[in-house]
């Protein structure tokens, strides 16, 4: 987490200069000891010191502005950029001329940029594509204020937030899409990849990576290519960051994308000291130990196993921790585990926790058979589609004639089937939902790409989902978390791998497999089932039913009519078996009843 503020204004517009100045002194003056990282007309910024270590600030140069965060050259043969984090002028004059576009092409790791440019009175803010860091704005009184966490506006005593109340409903029915609005109707998220431009009274955001672009600009259709590429770039992206973290404690679930992440950390030149964890649940056809002991001995690691039933359950502690911006199901999983987590990362002395979170998304684990289509779309009637007609009915274990119909009706359809179907919007009051519903819980990258294929334009849309998904626990948490997988040259690459290649054999994540079988144990390159805590899940809010029942049957939501209490009713108070599909929404409802509770008591928080 990196805690920062920065105001945004018209220099020559003498109303938003006296606002803020204002908010400057404000800050300058608050308990909390901010530290001045930029002032010049137009644009402020102070941060705290980032307690992760792996986080800095780069001050550029003629105060155009400054990155916060970490950054890497996009010149994968240099280990790492330079250690100063000196960024020339000229680098800086490009950086601005384009408007952050040389600074995203140059440049990756894990940041939020604030530039300035002077002559045309613009500035801009830009979330890096990995997503690792937060970065949210408000509009106060033509005054753009740009910020990671609510609680540090605190000093700038601004007007109350009012609830909006559409977005839980559409968070309860889609908790996995990720958009720029938020749970406070006047706070918009810059999204993974984002920019936005404040010029006078004008605000304007869009995205400044786009995947759709980096798709097309170059396609690697050979395999053995892929295979080179992907372990080359995993690794010199996992060394870059190695370098910057030390100790580190690595989350080793027993599944391929963890391994992969430490196969490729125990080869770093940096030899950073590595620590495993896995968290195992008491059902032991969840058990997933003996998949993690394997990769731990095989690169040669401490693994601490800590069971899944020794972290909170769902009861008042829930309640008690800090306001955010938005309810996420992640992050109330994060907030069930955060105990434990700090208490090893305690007792291992590490203060970050390293993932394999993305792999799922970048490597293609997949069921859906649109690899076929994408070959028809891609190289045509050859002799390698039949091949890959075979792969994608194996993988999705569908009959040769279904695929071969779907890969035609696919192609003729110039990719628009990507779309997901209409969802069931299991225990959300129907009136509750905004209108418009599938377009506003789109993400801003849904746009049209008749061009790409329509299991490219599916990864696309998996990977918006997984690098908007990360929202540190403010204050919290003593071992952030950090996926390296999600680095900007590895998704990357993976982007531009058709996904006939990424699933070869028909196989989930075949091209990965093959690119990492020495660095991954055996077994576990062998393995086609994936791990999963549904059970574990089930049984805690059985066992924490009442809880749970009070919690949303007389909820903030149900009172305001977000929540069906009678659909919740017969699964949470009359014993009803709910189905998987039932276990999402369910979790959503807590997360948003959780926030909702939190946000109310918030002093920037209004129920209007």
């Amino acid at each position: 987490m990196y805690h920062f503020v920065a105001l945004l204004w018209d220099a020559e517009d003498p109303q938003a200069r006296a606002v803020a100045t204002q908010m400057d002194q404000r800050l300058r003056l608050a308990s909390v000891p901010w530290e001045s990282q930029l002032s010049t007309d137009g644009m402020s910024v102070f941060a705290l010191p980032p307690a992760d270590p792996g986080l800095r600030s780069y001050v550029l140069p003629d105060q155009a502005g400054v990155v916060l965060g970490r950054l890497f050259t996009a010149d994968l043969s240099k280990a790492h950029f330079a250690r100063d984090g000196h960024v020339d002028t000229w680098a800086t004059r490009e950086i601005v001329r384009t408007a952050g576009q040389h600074l995203v092409r140059n440049f990756w790791g894990g940041y939020v940029a604030l530039l300035r440019d002077r002559e045309s009175r613009r500035s801009y803010a830009i979330r890096d594509c990995s997503g690792k860091l937060p970065c949210y704005f408000v509009r106060v009184s033509e005054v753009t204020i740009v910020f990671a966490d609510s609680a540090d506006l605190a000093p700038l005593g601004l007007p109350a937030f009012s609830i909006d109340w559409g977005y839980l409903a559409a968070f309860i029915y889609s908790s996995q899409s990720q958009i720029r609005a938020c749970a406070f109707k006047q706070v918009t998220e810059l999204l993974a990849g984002d920019e936005l431009e404040v010029q006078g009274n004008s605000v304007r955001q869009m995205p400044i990576w786009d995947p759709v672009a980096v798709c097309r600009q170059r396609r690697i259709d050979r395999y053995e290519e892929a295979v080179a590429q992907l372990r080359e770039v995993a690794q010199k992206c996992i060394n870059a960051w190695a370098h910057t973290y030390d100790p580190i404690l690595h989350s080793l679930s027993g599944g391929f994308d963890s391994a992969v992440v430490l196969g490729c950390l125990s080869q770093s030149p940096t030899h950073p000291k590595i620590t495993c964890l896995t968290q195992f649940t008491s059902a032991s056809y969840d058990d997933e130990r003996r998949y993690a002991r394997l990769a731990a001995a095989r690169a040669g690691k401490t693994l601490h196993e800590v069971p899944m039933d020794s972290a909170a359950g769902f009861d008042s502690r829930l309640l008690a921790g800090p306001q955010t911006l938005k309810p996420t199901v992640s992050g109330l999983s994060r907030l069930l585990e955060i105990e434990v987590i700090n208490r090893v990362a305690a007792e291992t002395a590490t203060s970050v926790l390293w993932t394999g979170q993305g792999g799922d998304h970048i490597f293609l684990q997949t069921a859906d058979s649109s690899s076929a289509a994408d070959y028809l779309r891609i190289r045509g009637l050859r002799r390698g589609f039949l091949t890959a007609v075979h792969d994608a009915a194996r993988l999705s274990r569908q009959p040769y004639t279904s695929v071969l119909k779907s890969a035609f009706n696919r192609k003729q359809s110039l990719g628009a089937h990507s779309d997901k179907p209409a969802r069931t919007p299991y225990f959300v009051a129907p009136a509750a939902l905004p209108a418009d519903l599938d377009a506003y819980v789109s993400q801003p990258w849904k746009i049209r790409a008749e061009d790409l294929p329509s299991g490219k334009l599916m990864q696309i849309r998996l990977l918006a989902e997984v690098i908007n998904r990360h929202r540190p626990i403010p204050r919290l948490e003593r071992a952030p978390q950090h996926h390296p997988l999600l680095s900007q040259p590895l998704m990357e690459l993976c982007l531009q791998v058709p996904t006939y290649l990424l699933i070869k054999g028909g196989k989930e994540r075949a091209l990965a497999r093959e690119a990492f079988s020495d660095h991954v144990p055996s077994q576990i390159i062998r393995r086609r089932d994936k791990g999963s805590i549904v059970a574990h899940t089930t049984q805690m809010l059985r066992r924490d039913e009442p809880f749970v029942r009070e919690l949303l049957l007389d909820g903030v939501l149900a009172g305001a009519g977000i929540i069906d209490p009678d659909t919740l009713k017969p699964y949470i108070a009359d014993g009803q078996p709910f189905r998987e599909e039932h276990l999402l929404p369910l979790l959503a409802c807590i997360a948003a009843e959780v926030w909702a509770r939190t946000g109310a008591k918030s002093p920037t928080a209004s129920a209007v």
